[in-house]
């Protein structure tokens, strides 16, 4: 459990007492909870603070596994946890831990510090790494913001403008991931109306 100590831990729970259980529950053994969330949409602005994450497969009939791509992408550790044992996970995702509710939290907690032990899971991991290298993420991000293609990538390449003209106002504290997706959000909500046209 040390290793969850300080780190931020995404909770992606549709049900109101589970998504509370589970934050209490980390920030007990010194983890920093990002959300709880209840939607891809708002899980969105975490994903490049997130050093792992809990993730319910069933959002109120929207699966999860769109999200769980851009975090796989990214190397960020995380689990399923779900009530709903009918939902077929994708085989791209056969080696990530799936735990039916309600196991315990020692159970989550469990799995989340395994995966902290494979390959590519580490924290430094996009710092050497080209931005080019982020574009699949952000677009997803973008594709799950808005459902017309073709606006989404206009987003992208918008974010990616702004990017290149402010790339002295990234905090140092930021990383690459997590200030691109805070770029495209923003600009979402700021020129979301000339985007969409």
């Amino acid at each position: 459990m040390g290793r969850l100590r300080g780190s931020r831990i995404l909770i992606v729970e549709d049900e109101y007492l589970i998504a509370r259980n589970l934050s209490r529950t980390f920030e007990k053994v010194g983890a920093r909870v990002l959300g709880p969330v209840a939607s891809i949409a708002q899980a969105i602005p975490h994903l490049g603070k997130a050093d792992a994450a809990v993730l319910d497969i069933n959002l109120d009939g929207t699966p999860v596994f769109p999200l769980a791509d851009i975090l796989h992408q990214n190397h960020t550790p995380f689990v399923f946890f779900s009530g709903c044992a009918e939902i077929v996970i994708p085989d791209r995702f056969r080696f990530i831990s799936a735990l039916p509710k309600p196991n315990g939290i020692r159970e989550i907690i469990a799995s989340l510090v395994s995966t902290y032990d494979r390959p590519g899971t580490d924290s430094t991991r996009d710092e050497g790494e080209d931005v080019t290298a982020l574009v699949p993420s952000l677009r997803l991000a973008a594709r799950l913001l808005i459902t017309d293609d073709a606006a989404a990538d206009r987003l992208v390449e918008r974010t990616l403008e702004h990017a290149i003209t402010h790339v002295d106002d990234k905090p140092a504290d930021a990383s690459r991931l997590e200030w691109l997706l805070s770029a495209l959000e923003d600009m979402r909500l700021n020129d979301g109306r000339s985007v969409l046209n």
